[in-house]
């Protein structure tokens, strides 16, 4: 049976997460629906990882199993065509591709890319796509702060409660602040995430950042792996996944 490669780009503010769920709208739903609309059966599709509630990806990949289309590249043009016509304009299918039967956009993945983006003038546009921080915020402090991460196995002080996680352990690859166009960019790569992880790290930094824990302090709750002693999570909507390695 050929397997399909899809790259997908969302605006995640309507939506309630990737997964797919009985009652709320959701990215792996609608791609679904339209999939049904399209193949006239049902169509299950599964993603690199799951984004929560309101966070955004340009490149989320995704694979499914669509037996009709064996070799037949004008064919699956159509599929993406099709869906893109059918769903609404926050959500996107940039490329379709068939892949190997082995393929597994979750299980393959070897790296993962992740963008926080945090505006420190207000912003119309771009409201839903950045974090408004009015404080001031010592970045400095917070890549130095940053750069422990690297230092740490496990990351259970940042994953929220009550998921089924069999272990914490991730590897960072990549943790850096940097100024871009205007906004101040979080960028973080790791072999995997767990929920919550990025926004948790983001909100604990800029409570750094604006002074409201010390160093020490912080160097204490990342070390503790206890979630209870992350007060704040960043809001989901400055969140992005940028990119997905395999």
């Amino acid at each position: 049976m050929p397997r399909i490669k899809l790259t997908i780009e969302y605006d995640g503010s309507a939506y309630c997460g990737w997964q797919l769920q009985k009652k709320d709208k959701t990215i792996q739903g609608e791609l679904e629906r339209a999939l049904k609309i399209i193949l006239k059966k049902k169509i299950n599709i599964l993603g690199s990882g799951r984004t929560d509630a309101g966070v955004h990806a340009r490149n989320q990949i995704a694979h499914c199993d669509i037996p009709e289309i064996a070799g037949n590249k004008l064919e699956l043009l159509k599929i993406q065509k099709s869906i893109n016509g059918i769903l609404d304009n926050d959500i996107v299918v940039k490329n379709i591709e068939e892949c190997s039967q082995e393929f597994h956009a979750r299980f393959d993945a070897k790296k993962r890319l992740y963008r926080y983006y945090i505006s420190k003038t207000p912003t119309a546009i771009n409201r839903k796509l950045a974090w408004y921080i009015s404080y001031p915020l010592n970045f400095t402090l917070m890549q130095k702060a940053a750069d422990n991460l690297f230092t740490l196995q496990e990351f259970k002080t940042f994953c929220k409660t009550g998921n089924d996680v069999k272990t914490y352990e991730c590897k960072i690859h990549r943790v850096k602040w940097y100024l871009a166009s205007g906004f101040w960019v979080f960028e973080i790569q790791a072999n995997r995430f767990l929920y919550g992880m990025v926004r948790a790290i983001v909100g604990l930094l800029t409570e750094l950042g604006q002074g409201k824990i010390t160093y020490k302090q912080y160097l204490e709750i990342i070390n503790s792996q206890d979630r209870s002693k992350v007060k704040f999570s960043a809001p989901a909507h400055g969140l992005f996944l940028e990119e997905i390695t395999y």
